[in-house]
């Protein structure tokens, strides 16, 4: 019994003095953004992308009613979830970023929406409240995710 209860004080030290896991840096920070934007997209869950990932519309509520409309148009098309093949973040200044996306939106069968593949971009800003969605853009699906150059 002695024995068990040193090996755990052991354990419990070694845990102490483990050096600490490294912070993201700001790219994948805004790329984790993104990844946890399409799991609220993935749900149409408008309320919760309108709090925590835009800031386009005058207001959280007109931009949940915004989504809700766009929702219930993609859905009237078939559409049940987008499948993300890949997101791209860059730093583009001391509180923006951009990001690239490259997905496909299918039906609840699997099946692609025309066109299959499909890109976006977005320009992102920091806010005291974490980076939010300033501007949505399409892109060339059939070009590379590439960081904007900064002047």
């Amino acid at each position: 019994m002695r024995s068990v209860a040193v090996v755990m004080l052991l354990a419990v030290a070694a845990c102490e003095s483990a050096p600490p896991a490294p912070s993201l840096s700001p790219e994948r920070v805004v790329e984790q953004t993104m990844w946890n934007y399409t799991v609220a997209w993935n749900k149409h869950d408008a309320a919760v992308i309108a709090r925590d990932f835009y800031r386009m519309g005058s207001s959280v509520s007109e931009q949940t009613m915004s989504l809700k409309h766009s929702f219930a148009q993609l859905k009237a098309q078939g559409y049940d979830h987008s499948d993300i093949h890949e997101i791209k973040a860059c730093i583009t200044g001391a509180d923006t970023a951009w990001a690239g996306m490259k997905f496909t939106r299918l039906t609840a069968a699997g099946t692609p929406l025309p066109p299959k593949d499909r890109a976006s971009g977005y320009d992102l800003k920091k806010f005291e409240d974490g980076w939010r969605i300033v501007k949505l853009s399409g892109a060339d699906a059939g070009k590379p995710l590439v960081c904007p150059v900064v002047y």
